[in-house]
């Protein structure tokens, strides 16, 4: 236990966790990499479907960078630890807990309302270079295709950023910074690398904070990856409805 947590609450900071700041900085730099990488082949790839060059671009990228990602996570981290499947708790989930579905719809709720008054607050201020509204249409393929723009960004983006960014860096800090300096750099880390805009830099380092929270507290990254696929579910109907 570390802090006076209870034993109730998966133990992150021991144990498995044979990764460490080195190992993080690594795969900082080589998803960073990754990105250039996918970046090329998705332009390339979209290239060949110019009616729908974004849609097709932002599918492509998404679905390189999980393949990326779930390899350096793999290499650095998982392939290390004795039962690497049974780091994500799944065999111990015969049904979700009450508690737990309770703490996803709060966490949730608590970004979006938070998110909604920091718009509010720049949208009074007139600070329009602060705005988080993203506009994500062009990425939206037409018609039945537009399952698969949900496909990459609502199931897979949420799975492999969940995977990375608490899974190995905010896991792999506790043992040098203790669980809630973990969530603040885990969290900043996971803004920066969402810098397409300025406006959407503090909504998404409150929503880092919350799901390392979510996941410390419940110790499965289910839970995290649950209300993640809610929040990027959401905003792609936001923007297929409007």
């Amino acid at each position: 236990m570390i802090n006076g947590e209870s034993s109730g609450r998966f133990d992150l900071c021991t144990g498995s966790v044979t990764w460490g700041v080195k190992h993080i900085i690594i795969g900082i730099l080589l998803v960073t990499l990754s990105l250039f990488s996918a970046a090329a082949v998705a332009l390339v790839a979209s290239e060949l479907f110019l009616e729908q060059k974004d849609a097709v671009k932002t599918w492509v990228s998404v679905h390189v960078m999980g393949i990326a990602i779930v390899a350096i996570v793999w290499c650095l981290g998982l392939r290390h630890t004795r039962l690497p499947f049974a780091e994500f708790r799944l065999s111990q989930v015969k049904g979700p807990r009450i508690r737990t579905v309770l703490l996803m719809f709060a966490v949730l709720a608590t970004s979006l309302v938070i998110t909604s008054i920091y718009s509010a607050i720049v949208e009074w201020l007139a600070i329009d270079k602060l705005s988080p509204v993203i506009d994500y249409s062009d990425m939206l393929f037409d018609g039945v295709g537009v399952l698969l723009t949900f496909q990459a960004v609502a199931l897979i983006t949420p799975f492999y950023e969940e995977l990375f960014f608490r899974w190995f860096v905010f896991r792999g800090l506790i043992p040098k910074v203790g669980p809630y300096g973990s969530m603040v750099f885990s969290a900043a880390i996971f803004s920066g690398f969402h810098i397409s805009s300025l406006g959407v830099l503090i909504p998404i380092f409150i929503t880092g904070l919350l799901l390392a929270w979510l996941y410390w507290r419940t110790g499965s990254l289910w839970a995290s990856i649950g209300v993640h696929v809610g929040q990027n579910t959401l905003a792609l109907l936001t923007t297929a409805l409007m």
